[in-house]
């Protein structure tokens, strides 16, 4: 009888090989089902330096490393980049088009109008959620500016000094780290459409 450690390993679940072209050599064709079915019943397999040796494909196993690097690749690449991607998978892979869709677009509940589901707050700052509940307290903020508060601010060599400690916010009087002092709900930075009808 085996040791459980080696049922344990046995019991691991595969994964299953995703061959993906790292090159962009666009010109390659998709084998044939019946070529992929043919190699199968021969029982043989082409390693990863067979299939990289000419330059054109490399085998990738999806596990968790693989994933702890796409994490890591996402977190490094270049915003224009991981966009441009985005737009092409959406018009090539339909899972990922689903899930796109399902996180950054929504129906709005007034109009029933498709539109992106997040804004970002116009008073301060907070990317939101349009269709969820506005409350009266989502939103903090102060409407004035800051200014360097002359009781506190220190002259030096160099002159005053512009530490958030020596600013004070010329709404409420606070320093210039406090929390804002206005509460609300959060409003969009750009004026609706029907707003811009009106206003024309």
């Amino acid at each position: 009888m085996a040791s459980p450690d080696a049922l344990a390993i046995h019991e691991e679940p595969t994964t299953e090989v995703v061959i993906i072209d790292l090159t962009g050599d666009t010109e390659s064709e998709p084998e044939d089902d019946e070529d992929e079915d043919e190699e199968e019943d021969d029982g043989e397999e082409e390693s990863a330096d067979e299939l990289n040796s000419d330059g054109s494909e490399v085998v990738i196993h999806l596990n968790e490393e693989t994933r702890t690097q796409l994490r890591n690749a996402i977190s490094t690449v270049s915003e224009s980049r991981l966009r441009e991607m985005l737009k092409t998978f959406v018009g090539t892979e339909l899972a990922v088009e689903a899930a796109l869709t399902k996180e950054l677009i929504t129906v709005r509940r007034d109009t029933h109008a498709v539109v992106p589901r997040w804004e970002t707050c116009a008073t301060c700052g907070v990317e939101y959620d349009i269709n969820l509940p506005r409350g009266n307290d989502e939103c903090t903020f102060h409407p004035g500016v800051l200014a360097v508060d002359a009781k506190t601010s220190d002259e030096g060599p160099q002159g005053p000094s512009d530490g958030v400690e020596n600013l004070k916010w010329t709404c409420c009087g606070k320093d210039g780290g406090s929390v804002g002092c206005v509460r609300g709900e959060h409003k969009p930075s750009e004026p609706s459409k029907k707003r811009k009808r009106e206003e024309a």
